[in-house]
């Protein structure tokens, strides 16, 4: 049996109404998991159009080395046409100088002031005249020879270009195509993530009255441990000094951990509702993972990403938007708590992005 488009899928999740006893946060994993697969639909996406980019790029390469050949061969005809015709004009003259004018009757040789001697002279001469004439005109011939012959090439080589052509246009349209598919499909998944995400949060406003999981309460009560940035590895941060918030399957270092879950409870008393979070810590396979699916610049290299130190985190529901109420009041309220909007990440670059820093 085959699998349910992704579209299928989104509208049955997001239609099917979801049992009584159904925990707030396994449904919210269910959603996370959706939006997840949506965004791989991208990659998938953008791969297929790399490569017929990629196609193109040959065909093009080989249209140009076809049009040289074909200019080549015609620069190499025009000359060999040029010097048939000059070896046709040597003959001409030739065979003017030697006979305009000329008088070979017997009579003529034997009255004349040269006499017998220089009729044979001249017979000589004409000998001489006609071998000359012959070879201008074999050379005039094998020039006439080449430049039929290179002709024929140069119609080859147009045929190549030609065919050349068509193949780089066909791959230009199949790229074209592709991209606009990726566009097309990019659109319908920013709907579709825009549903879930309002989906997460309503969600999340259901769960501001459900208490903590008990493993981030007793992180929270506890300090949830030490924790510092000397010598940890990016991506490989140790179990131990990864504690959980409130928001369910979401890490970050113990001290991290344990401002945002101060920053989440002023949260809480402004709105009502925990932060929004889609991201939190980062390992270093996730990392490679996303900077291989993600557009060039929109995730950092593998083993250098603040969130592969557990001290980052990209937030969701208003605060992922510069103009929102929500996420002034992070902007006024979060470096309280060591919490804070980058600079590089304002000016609306990435304005879901915080970061740890005390």
């Amino acid at each position: 049996m085959g699998l349910l488009p992704l579209s299928v899928a989104l509208l049955c999740t997001l239609s099917l109404a979801a049992p009584a006893r159904a925990e707030p946060a396994d449904e919210l994993q269910a959603l996370r998991v959706e939006l997840a697969t949506a965004r791989s639909e991208v990659a998938t996406l953008r791969d297929k159009a790399t490569e017929k980019i990629g196609l193109y790029k040959e065909e093009s390469e080989r249209l140009e080395e076809a049009t040289e050949t074909r200019k080549a061969a015609d620069r190499r005809s025009e000359t060999a046409v040029e010097r048939h015709e000059d070896r046709r004009l040597s003959t001409a003259r030739q065979a003017a100088g030697a006979y305009k004018g000329a008088d070979l009757s017997i009579t003529r040789a034997w009255s004349g002031p040269e006499g017998p001697v220089g009729l044979l002279e001249r017979g000589a001469y004409l000998t001489l005249l006609g071998e000359h004439r012959s070879a201008d005109l074999d050379r005039s011939e094998a020039a006439q020879v080449a430049a039929d012959t290179l002709a024929e090439a140069a119609g080859t080589a147009e045929d190549e270009q030609a065919e050349a052509t068509e193949a780089a246009d066909e791959a230009r349209e199949d790229a074209e195509e592709a991209i606009e598919k990726q566009e097309e499909r990019a659109r319908e998944l920013l709907e579709q993530q825009t549903d879930l995400e309002e989906r997460r949060d309503e969600v999340l406003a259901d769960t501001r009255e459900v208490p903590r999981p008990e493993e981030a309460e007793e992180a929270h009560r506890s300090g949830c441990g030490e924790g510092g940035a000397d010598g940890l590895e990016n991506g490989r941060v140790p179990d131990a000094m990864l504690c959980p918030l409130p928001q369910t399957g979401e890490t970050l270092r113990s001290d991290a951990a344990e401002a945002f879950i101060d920053l989440d409870d002023a949260y809480r008393s402004e709105f009502g509702r925990p932060v929004c979070v889609t991201d939190s810590y980062r390992p270093y396979h996730e990392q490679v993972r996303l900077f291989q699916e993600m557009l060039p610049g929109m995730a950092a290299r593998p083993g250098t990403s603040a969130h592969g130190l557990g001290v980052a985190v990209d937030l969701c529901g208003g605060v992922n938007e510069p103009e929102t109420v929500e996420h002034h009041w992070m902007l006024d309220h979060a470096p309280e708590y060591g919490w804070d909007n980058p600079e590089w990440a304002r000016g609306g670059f990435e304005p879901w992005h915080w970061e740890y820093t005390p």
